[in-house]
């Protein structure tokens, strides 16, 4: 029976409940359920940073199964960041553990006098220890220190340095296949909330006897796995080359964001290609082709060694090189890596610190391409250096700090790696998702497209990118609530496996129809939510954006018109 656990970290009570039929938040996980506990239990006008908020880590309704890439789990709060709700998906290996555990979600409440970490048992109990003697640790080194206490199987979430200082840019950690700290729920500054509550990290220890249940185990595994093997063959390439493999793609449709989002092109592109880290890892014997979490069939991720052999980060990913690399011209994928490891380690996002980067190489204080002066930052958060803590801020907090006007942001969050003059449909996500700028809530890439039967024209055209960008945040809650990697396809087609799947599982009569309004009421939570918090449905652009075309291709305007905007929210 699924799991509800509340822990009060103020008095080291922690309550247990069963979802049974007719519980509120029976049909409700991932990102559904953590968004339907802020909304419900969280006022909308406190200090993302008081104790009053809660911060929310809640299993799919399918984690840990044997459907495909289902070892994801959303980490949910009123973000320090936006301001508004928020939810960062995961992978690693805890997930997977929650999820066997049958615990549906985690919800802290109140804050810690000193320093906790949180115990989950063999056999599902659950017990605050002190933590004081990890504070200071960040995470590599407090990675090792648990793994070496509770056993090298464990799932870890964790914080470094940089969530102690509950900085709005701060990440948490979870441990990878291979035991390294470093799959990140990073957006939004869930890192600096956990760090608010004075817990330092969560160890998971492997169940003895996997707790899910299934009202029809054979059809499940049947469908779990006719569906994986399709995605298996079609994704090959993404496999061998990982995410960074639509860089040049990006590149050549003038939508990589270089220099500060000036430009959409990047001159030494070649230098920072998924070609190129595949040479690199292939030379110093890294691997390739790895998951970043059990069940997952695609297996994009990549562990990258230096040419001692030595470890430096897993995974080097696409958001993370555009980011800190074009948009900083920095073209060294050594260096780059290295950047990766850094933010990892101190628990930071890399996107928002290469969004925070840009706006504080405009200053002049580093210059342009300088990668060994970016890691000596990061690095220096943990020591205090003012202009590191800016930086780890944000990049709205840096532009404020040092005046700096050019800001690529939505709702207070850097963009990420697709410049929305160019993908006009990424853009929308930015401007209407109640996520602010976040790629992964509507990804209108390349290919990609809710419905196979209708128009949507081409990605850098404005035409139909309104209906675009609904149906694939559409599609995608979907995936975040039963705890799935959007590179399954958040798109109509996955959504009669998706069904076939929870009726399985839970005994249902969902269909494709009925899932899709469920997503539709649990995207007007969050909106609905945020109007409360005082924010916008459509948000806009910053002035620059707007006003300027990029250098590289004057015709790649954003002109998305406000009246088809303004539309997105009446089709809900």
């Amino acid at each position: 029976m699924p799991k509800l656990i509340r822990i009060d970290l103020a008095d080291n009570h922690i309550q247990i409940e069963e979802i049974i039929k007719g519980h509120p938040y029976y049909y409700f996980g991932g990102r559904a359920l953590s968004s339907k506990i802020i909304a419900e239990e969280v006022d909308p006008q406190i200090n993302p940073l008081d104790e009053s908020n809660k911060l929310i880590i809640a299993a799919g309704l399918l984690t840990g199964t044997p459907c495909p890439n289902s070892g994801r789990i959303s980490i949910g709060a009123k973000s320090p960041l936006t301001k508004g709700i928020k939810e960062s998906n995961v992978g690693g290996r805890a997930p997977a553990l929650i999820g066997r555990h049958d615990i549906r979600a985690l919800i802290f409440e109140k804050r810690a006098i000193s320093w906790k970490i949180l115990i989950i048992d063999a056999e599902g109990n659950l017990k605050l220890q002190p933590g004081d003697q990890f504070q200071g640790m960040n995470n590599y080194e407090l990675a090792d220190a648990l793994k070496k206490e509770f056993g090298p199987k464990i799932g870890l979430f964790s914080i470094g340095t940089a969530g102690e200082k509950q900085l709005n840019s701060a990440s948490i950690a979870s441990i990878d296949l291979e035991g390294y700290p470093s799959r990140h729920a990073g957006r939004g500054g869930m890192g600096a909330v956990i760090g608010s509550k004075k817990l330092k990290a969560i160890v998971v220890i492997p169940p003895k006897k996997n707790k899910l249940t299934y009202l029809d185990s054979k059809s499940f595994k049947n469908e779990a796995k006719s569906w994986g093997l399709s995605v298996y063959k079609a994704k090959r390439l993404f496999s061998q080359f990982g995410t960074l493999i639509g860089l040049t793609t990006m590149n050549s449709l003038n939508a990589l964001p270089t220099h500060n989002f000036r430009r959409g092109s990047f001159d030494d592109v070649e230098k920072i290609s998924a070609e190129t880290l595949y040479d690199y890892i292939q030379t110093n014997h890294g691997k390739s082709g790895l998951a970043c979490s059990p069940g997952c069939v695609i297996k994009c991720s990549n562990l990258v060694k230096n040419s001692k052999g030595e470890h430096i980060t897993s995974s080097l990913e696409y958001e993370t090189v555009a980011l800190n690399g074009s948009n900083l011209l920095i073209n060294d994928i050594e260096k780059l890596a290295e950047i990766d490891h850094a933010c990892d380690d101190v628990g930071v996002d890399s996107i928002e610190i290469g969004n925070a980067m840009g706006v504080f190489m405009e200053t002049g204080k580093i210059k342009w391409g300088d990668a060994d002066n970016v890691v000596k930052l990061i690095n220096e958060i943990a020591v205090d250096n003012p202009d590191s803590l800016a930086i780890a801020n944000g990049a709205v907090y840096t532009g404020k700090m040092y005046n700096i006007k050019r800001v690529a942001q939505v709702k207070g969050q850097g963009i990420p790696g697709y410049d929305p003059r160019s993908f006009k449909g990424m853009g929308v996500t930015y401007l209407t998702s109640p996520m602010g700028a976040d790629h992964t809530a509507g990804a209108a890439i390349t290919g990609r497209v809710p419905y196979p039967d209708k128009e949507y024209g081409k990605i850098t055209e404005a035409e139909h990118k309104v209906e675009l960008s609904r149906g694939l945040q559409i599609f995608t809650m979907i995936h975040d609530s039963i705890g799935q990697c959007y590179f399954m396809n958040p798109t109509f087609q996955s959504t009669p496996h998706i069904v076939t799947l929870l009726n399985a599982k839970f005994g249902w009569n969902l269909t494709p129809e009925k899932l899709i309004e469920w997503s539709k009421t649990w995207l007007k939570i969050e909106r609905d939510y945020n109007e409360k918090v005082g924010l916008s449905p459509v948000d806009q652009f910053p002035e620059f954006m707007i006003n300027e075309p990029l250098e590289d291709n004057q015709e790649r305007r954003w002109d998305v018109s406000d009246i088809e905007l303004e539309d997105y929210w009446r089709e809900f």
